[in-house]
């Protein structure tokens, strides 16, 4: 079976050709900050609307709140993040 590219972010249209609706992109994007290493995943939150994935919560440290953006980023259907997360003061 071929894969087909979203025509929105070139990236492999999720899963396998079919076009992906906000909760699995929302299911996508939660298991790759839950596996992405250095992400504080229990103190986000995550929204998703016509794949558009907006993240928000607390974080202690800058690079925790970039690798949160970047791993939300490379979710199957994502299309655009907004990240909102800010850094505990």
């Amino acid at each position: 079976m071929a894969r087909v590219a979203s025509k929105t972010s070139g990236k492999l249209a999720y899963p396998y050709g079919r076009v992906s609706n906000d909760e699995e992109v929302l299911a996508a994007v939660l298991n790759a900050l839950h596996h992405s290493s250095g992400v504080p995943h229990a103190r986000l939150q995550v929204e998703v609307r016509a794949g558009h994935a907006v993240l928000s919560g607390v974080v202690q440290q800058e690079f925790e709140r970039s690798l949160a953006e970047q791993a939300a980023a490379t979710a199957p259907g994502v299309i655009e993040v907004t990240n909102e997360i800010t850094l505990e003061s």
